[in-house]
């Protein structure tokens, strides 16, 4: 009863005739959707919205999955990326909040299988505890000039080379160091940067944070998001 109290303090469930979120619409192939809870000051709260969201798009993923196998095709993949991934998933928040964790490793161990990626951003990866790390299997390494940070790493990524890690420090933008299980070997990559210029749009709809991302081939359509991007490429 005590944590159901706290919950209804929070006051996140006035709105009873709020619309639920449209997983399916979420994930349609070839659609990019950002959930922006910048504006959220508590992290209890952004955090579970967060886990929800997690959970539905993981269900969602295996409705897709299970009637893509009955007609015989191959499943739209899909990938999750969680930016800031040091404050929802921090040590603290692991000890105070354990379902959250417990839905990112489900979806970790899991949804490979059902063609679902999931992406840690951070620019503080010492702040992850051993059990996230455990969960990843492809890294991406920019620049890191903290050598603590850089020996914990060592630690939780095999096969690199010595010479590799000694380069960290003196990454310059765009370089980093890759480890993908595909490949043989980790390798040092040069990053292009993106060749799209990304044009806000705002339409004071609903204020749900969401934004769908369209090419610049297509008109901007009104839709029930609070925000939508459309990418303007390069004239040939």
């Amino acid at each position: 009863m005590g944590k159901l109290s706290r919950l209804l303090r929070f006051n996140v469930f006035d709105n009873r005739g709020a619309e639920g979120v449209d997983y399916e619409a979420i994930l349609r192939p070839g659609r990019v959707t950002i959930i922006d809870l910048s504006d959220m000051e508590s992290t209890v709260v952004r955090n579970m919205v967060i886990a929800q969201i997690l959970r539905g798009i993981q269900r969602q993923q295996d409705k897709n999955y299970q009637a893509a196998r009955k007609v015989g095709e191959r499943p739209d993949p899909t990938m999750v990326f969680i930016e800031e991934a040091h404050e929802f998933l921090s040590a603290q928040r692991i000890r105070s909040m354990p379902v959250l964790f417990e839905q990112v490793a489900r979806i970790a161990r899991r949804g490979r299988k059902r063609w679902l990626g999931l992406v840690f951003v951070t620019q503080f990866p010492q702040h992850l505890p051993d059990e996230v790390l455990g969960l990843i299997n492809n890294w991406v390494l920019h620049k890191i000039s903290d050598s603590n940070v850089v020996s914990r790493l060592r630690r939780s990524i095999g096969g690199v080379d010595d010479s590799l890690w000694s380069t960290l420090p003196n990454l310059a933008p765009g370089q980093a160091v890759v480890s993908f299980l595909n490949l043989e070997r980790p390798l040092m990559v040069a990053i292009d940067p993106t060749p799209c210029r990304l044009l806000m749009v705002e339409y004071a709809l609903r204020k749900r944070a969401s934004v769908e991302l369209s090419w610049h081939r297509e008109e901007p359509r009104e839709v029930p998001l609070f925000h939508s991007l459309h990418a303007s490429l390069p004239k040939e």
